[in-house]
């Protein structure tokens, strides 16, 4: 006779293609931790089951090595065909169910809830009427409960959204996990804007949200407030105890199991009475009784979970596997189990249920609950020590950007010598990406050295990379005085203070060197002639402005290395200039001069001769197709993506009140933003492609229009950020 947890394994195993039998390289899932969490019981509970199926001849183990399991070979099981044979015929729930729903997002893979079905049916009724926050102590099944909610929410055909927070989360880390726009806009208004309009009728979970910082919570709470007054999306906050934001959303408390359900999660190995008696000395907490084992002793009545944890669950390890499992426990993310620098022992660990895994099962960190109890035992000296074990590990291995941050962390956290150089190394390359952790570890920085102006400055750069201005100015009174100058440019572009931009520019050339000068007038006059709207009228003034940049270059005072790059710089400025006073024999010239400077001459003649053609296009001297040919031939020619992408945009802008539907076709065939390229220049493009957009897709018109708002801030083109500002307001 096969029990119904027999039945449970093989139809849990039939999943997999047998194909894996013969393979080293297994999945987790199909080990003893994997089962047990897939179908969501205790270990212990799974051996007799597994015991007679093999003994029936329907599952046989092997020794194989797990993916992200570390490097040492581990048990596996598979069906056997008479499995198989078997689960087909007698198990209903092997045929898989039409799924109404979808599900985007790292949602972790759960087992069948057991003890939950009120708490269920409670907040199904709940959230129909409102947003859900879901509170409760570490490893009681917060996670779980809300996994088999979006399971019957599936079923009524809701879109689920799920992302998972860490410390360094910020709101465009969890709009990216949930997957709402490619590309994403990084302005936290607009995100929320996009949230706002775009989410109707859509679930969007973010788990341990209680673990995003005091830095990055503002825009969850303005969010959670405009969406709980009048929005039909519903947020699911998950998170423990303290939990003291997002007052108007309904709180709901995750209880302990009752004993008899704490027994069924114990399996059918044991008597009853013995099961009923483990889940009410370990009081019902769902974790504790997956950490259970037979051999392990019974607490008092009512113990405290964490010692319980420290003292029994965790007695059987050496002091060298409890140093392996404080280094795991000091990450402060989950990491890719195979970079770790205890890889070895991830197997070990994940065979005690003390690790917690993301649903592709190739991230880990330790279970919140023991990760705690194991903190609490460290002193801040051995902390420091930890840290820089770590710092060492992470610096000697290959690393992607998340890494990169997972090493900073530790090199901060050790109260590094060097942190002010080890951030400055960062700030150089600022993405979205990155700025999110490189605001809190900053802050983190700052905890050990308040008075650092470096640091109030590196806070203030990333502060004014993010548009966050009053984090901004909160760290520009604690900067020196020669590195103040330059914030309170950027402060001034934000809040379009164009007067004061100016005085601050001009008295930012004093005391330069006359190459610095070069630059920065070159990069101001280049910056003047794209602050404005595609479909601006052009003004005296912006011609005078730049007619007054050009007038501080001193061409024989430019070092004679990037001599070259500098005339055609300023020639591409003269070129602007001479259509925007509609000379266009004045244009054709310094097109041919471009011709024989060499650095990309030809390519960039045609840069230049197609900004020719469209001004002949609005001029009505030449065709629309004529313009389309012309300049599909320019950009067939290009080997700068930025060149060609920057040719069809000037297209785009053209077209846009001429031809919706024909610059439309022209906008899909431009890259999309890329936030790895760093310069003002493709900040430019990057915010006129928003701007572009916001003509073609009504629904996300805000939020297209609050981004490239905030990109032209970020570019200091303060008059176009303004304009679209008022073209906003009008919208609202």
């Amino acid at each position: 006779m096969i029990s119904s947890s027999q039945k449970r394994i093989l139809s849990w195993l039939s999943k997999f293609s047998p194909d894996l039998e013969k393979s080293w390289d297994v999945t987790r899932d199909i080990s003893l931790p994997g089962i047990a969490d897939g179908l969501g019981v205790v270990r212990s509970a799974l051996n007799l089951p597994l015991k007679k199926l093999q003994q029936s001849e329907m599952v046989f183990k092997r020794q194989a090595h797990v993916v992200g399991g570390g490097t040492r070979k581990r048990q596996v099981f598979h069906i056997t065909d008479k499995g198989r044979e078997f689960i087909s015929k007698n198990d209903p729930t092997s045929v898989k169910k039409k799924q109404l729903g979808i599900f985007i997002g790292n949602r972790p893979s759960t087992g069948e809830i057991i003890g939950r079905d009120e708490l269920i049916s409670s907040l199904i009724k709940n959230i129909e009427k409102s947003s859900l926050l879901i509170c409760g102590l570490p490893g009681i099944g917060k996670t779980t409960v809300v996994c088999e909610l979006t399971n019957q929410l599936s079923k009524q055909g809701k879109t689920i959204r799920w992302a998972n927070a860490n410390e360094f989360s910020d709101l465009f880390d969890i709009c990216k996990q949930w997957q709402l726009l490619d590309p994403l806009p990084k302005d936290t208004v607009a995100l929320q804007d996009l949230i706002y309009n775009n989410s109707e009728n859509e679930i969007l979970i973010i788990d341990d949200i209680n673990f995003i910082s005091q830095r990055h919570i503002g825009p969850f709470e303005e969010l959670s407030e405009k969406i709980v007054q009048s929005s039909k999306t519903r947020l699911i906050f998950i998170g423990r105890e303290p939990m003291n934001h997002f007052p108007s959303i309904d709180k709901f408390q995750i209880l302990p199991l009752e004993d008899q359900y704490g027994a069924q999660l114990l399996g059918e190995g044991q008597d009853l009475e013995d099961r009923l008696l483990i889940s009410k000395r370990l009081g019902g907490h769902p974790l504790a009784l997956q950490l259970y084992q037979p051999e392990f002793e019974l607490p008092e009545q009512s113990a405290n979970v964490q010692k319980y944890v420290e003292d029994t669950v965790l007695s059987n390890l050496g002091e060298q596997e409890k140093d392996s499992l404080n280094l795991l426990s000091m990450e402060p993310i989950p990491i890719i189990s195979n970079n770790s620098l205890v890889s070895d022992c991830i197997g070990m660990f994940d065979e005690q249920a003390l690790l917690r895994w993301s649903s592709n099962n190739l991230n880990v960190e330790v279970h919140h609950l023991i990760r705690n109890v194991r903190r609490s035992f460290i002193d801040t000296k051995k902390q420091k020590q930890i840290h820089q074990k770590l710092s060492e590990h992470w610096q000697s291995i290959s690393r992607n950007v998340q890494e990169d941050m997972v090493l900073l962390f530790h090199q901060i956290s050790s109260g590094n010598l060097n942190m002010v150089e080890l951030i400055e190394n960062h700030l150089s390359s600022i993405s979205s990406n990155k700025s999110n952790f490189l605001a809190v570890l900053i802050e983190q920085a700052l905890e050990q050295k308040p008075g650092s102006s470096d640091l109030h400055y590196f806070a203030a750069k990333v502060a004014a990379h993010r548009c966050e201005l009053s984090i901004l100015k909160h760290h520009i009174d604690k900067v020196d005085e020669k590195r103040k100058l330059e914030l309170n440019l950027q402060l001034a572009y934000f809040e379009g203070r164009t007067e004061d931009a100016e005085r601050i520019f001009l008295q930012s050339l004093d005391d330069k060197d006359p190459h610095t000068v070069n630059k920065l007038a070159i990069s101001a006059a280049s910056r003047r002639i794209d602050d404005r709207i595609f479909d601006q009228k052009i003004d005296d003034q912006l011609i005078l402005d730049v007619k007054k940049y050009l007038s501080n270059i001193e061409i024989n005072k430019i070092n004679k290395e990037v001599k070259s790059a500098a005339i055609i710089a300023i020639t591409v400025i003269k070129h602007s200039l001479a259509l925007l006073e509609s000379d266009v024999a004045g244009a054709e010239k310094l097109s041919i001069s471009v011709g024989e400077l060499g650095l990309e001459a030809e390519s960039l003649m045609l840069v230049l001769r197609s900004k020719q053609q469209i001004f002949r296009l609005k001029n009505n001297e030449v065709s629309i197709q004529e313009t389309i040919e012309f300049i599909d031939h320019a950009v067939s020619l290009q080997t700068n993506q930025i060149y060609s992408d920057s040719i069809r945009l000037n297209l785009v802008e053209t077209l846009i009140p001429i031809d919706l539907k024909l610059a439309n076709e022209q906008f899909q065939l431009l890259r999309k933003p890329d936030d790895s390229i760093r310069s003002d220049t493709y900040y430019r493009y990057a915010a006129r492609w928003w701007l572009c957009k916001s003509y073609f897709y009504p629904s996300e018109k805000l939020t297209c229009l609050r981004e490239s708002i905030s990109i032209h801030k970020t570019a200091g083109c303060s008059r176009a950020a303004k304009t679209l500002e008022s073209k906003l307001h009008s919208l609202i």
